[in-house]
Parts: C-alpha cells; sequence; structure tokens
C-alpha cells in the first residue's frame, strides 16, 4: 500500500486492532517522521493522530454525495478526527482544543447501552474532562439523566432582495487582534477567557472569517467553510453596543452574495432568539441534531 496516494485526501483507515479513523489524511515520509516526531515509520497524519504504516490494516477514500450533511463534515473535519468506540458510538476528537465539547463528542447510530454509556463516562475522566455529550439523528429513549438539546440546520430558501442593510459598515477580512477582542469580550464572561482566545485562534487558524467595520473598529464577524455547493456561516457575532442596526442582516447579505451561487446555510438552537431572526429573512429548517450533555464532573452510575 503506497500511503502517499492518500496525502491532503479524506479517508477512512482501518487499522490491525480493529479501530478506525476517518479525517483528511497528511502523508508523513519515513525521513520527516523521525526528524518531527522521533517516530521511525511511514505515517499517515489524521488532525493529530499519527498512524504508523505497520498498524493499518488498509484505508479507503471517502466518497462524499454532496448534501448539506457530507458540507458539515467536511467542516468538522478540518478540526477532529471521528474514529470507532463503540458499537453504537463513534468519537469526535481534536486534541488541539479538548475542553470544546462541539469538537469532542459521542455520535450514535442507535440507542447506546448502558455499559456503552459507563465507557464513555471513564473515557472523559481519563482525558481529566468534566463533560460528556451525546448526539445523533434521532432522540433517544434513555438520555441517561443529560440535559437534551436540538441544533437546527436552516438554509436560506427566498431572496435576499428585501433585507434592510447598514450602508454605514465595511465587510472584509478582519484582523487576527480584532476577532481575538470581539471573541473575548463576548464569549469570555460565559467560557473564560482563555478558552475563548484559544478557541477563536483554532478558528481563525483553518476557517474564512468576515468583519463587519465601522472605521477601525469591528461590531461583528461570522466565519465559513465551502464545500460540494454549500456554504455553512457560523459563528455570526455583532458587538452587544452595536446591536439593532442591521449588521447581523448585512453580515449574511455579504456571506450570500460571496459563496457566489452555493447553497447557503447556517446553525441555531432550536429555543435561541436567532432563530426567530433567521426565519424572518427566509432561512428554513431542513435538519435537525439531536444532543445530551452535561457539563457537571460525573462519577460512574450517576445520572
Amino acid at each position: 500500500m503506497n500511503l502517499f496516494d492518500y496525502n491532503d485526501k479524506k479517508i477512512k483507515v482501518f487499522l490491525k486492532d480493529g479501530s478506525t479513523f476517518e479525517g483528511f489524511a497528511t502523508h508523513n515520509s519515513f525521513e520527516y517522521s523521525y526528524c518531527e516526531f522521533g517516530i521511525d515509520a511511514e505515517c499517515l497524519q489524521i488532525c493529530d493522530y499519527l498512524i504508523r504504516d505497520e498498524e493499518i490494516e488498509r484505508a479507503e477514500l471517502i466518497e462524499s454525495v454532496p448534501s448539506i450533511r457530507a458540507a458539515e463534515e467536511d467542516m468538522a473535519m478540518l478540526f477532529s478526527v471521528r474514529r470507532s468506540f463503540s458499537e453504537h458510538l463513534k468519537r469526535w476528537e481534536d486534541n488541539e482544543l479538548p475542553d470544546k465539547y462541539d469538537h469532542n463528542c459521542f455520535v450514535y447510530s442507535a440507542q447506546p447501552t448502558r455499559e456503552e454509556f459507563e465507557k464513555a463516562l471513564d473515557y472523559q475522566r481519563e482525558r481529566g474532562d468534566s463533560f460528556i455529550k451525546l448526539e445523533g439523528d434521532f432522540p433517544l429513549k434513555d438520555d441517561f439523566g443529560l440535559s437534551p438539546g436540538v441544533t437546527l440546520t436552516m438554509q436560506l430558501a427566498g431572496s435576499t432582495d428585501d433585507w434592510i442593510l447598514n450602508d454605514e459598515i465595511e465587510i472584509r477580512k478582519p484582523r487576527y487582534k480584532d476577532i481575538i477582542e470581539i471573541e473575548r469580550k463576548h464569549f469570555g464572561p460565559v467560557y473564560g477567557e482563555d478558552f475563548s482566545v484559544r478557541n477563536a485562534d483554532h478558528l481563525f487558524e483553518y476557517l474564512d472569517f468576515r468583519g463587519a467595520y465601522t472605521g477601525e473598529k469591528l461590531v461583528g464577524a461570522y466565519y465559513f467553510s465551502s464545500s460540494y455547493g454549500y456554504t455553512c456561516v457560523d459563528g455570526l457575532i455583532v458587538d452587544e453596543d452595536y446591536r439593532n442596526r442591521h449588521i447581523a442582516t448585512t453580515l449574511l447579505k455579504h456571506a450570500v452574495d460571496e459563496a457566489a451561487g452555493n447553497v447557503v446555510f447556517l446553525h441555531a438552537d432550536a429555543d435561541d432568539t436567532p432563530r426567530t431572526m433567521y426565519e424572518k429573512l427566509g432561512f428554513r429548517v431542513v435538519d435537525r441534531r439531536y444532543e445530551y450533555l452535561s457539563f457537571f464532573p460525573l462519577q460512574k452510575g450517576q445520572k
């Protein structure tokens, strides 16, 4: 097997121990692996996981059918690697940002057993995490006492012709320091400044940002990713001192224009206020994801 054939491709790797990894692969030659990581083997790297050639049973290219789900998965794989965990659970894992629950969660394909949930809890404790998140396409019959939620995928179904815009702001690629400042201001009090800065830095490295400026002040921003003819707009934020000035609408209009014919979609919490704004602009629910989350340090057997 020529590992170089899988360089910069979306693949699924089957290991000899029966486990699997999925993600975008980078080929690391023997020389590079040894000089950079001290590993005397040719490797495939998926995110920050190094998989030695002797560990690999086989690898397959992942051919995604164009869809919103495929575009979402491509975006997720910029940060996380998906790996097998148990019969009904797969694990998304981002070791660069292990305390971000959206990047580190268990996806269920069927109702997990109590034993699988306990195994997932043990795994979280071993990592030193104080949260656990399960997500899937249908509601669980047994949610193990976790807090339920629903994330909606909303697709633009209408025209932007009647949107009210703010002509006084300029949309451009924001400066890194401006993104850090606005993220720290608005998410620091909720998630802590350290996490907010690391998260913003992580996103800025992998995704394209656009910012709304009045003069030299950044008053709003979003990031986006495009694949398979779809553009996902996410992380929309407006400075609280500049709200109710049609800045969010102007940012979204720019995103639609820049998408250049791609289908534009975004995400919203089912019970959150932005959903109403998106609906007024012509976004319609096309998919939903059921999520179960706890931030509390859990003990084995605790519900």
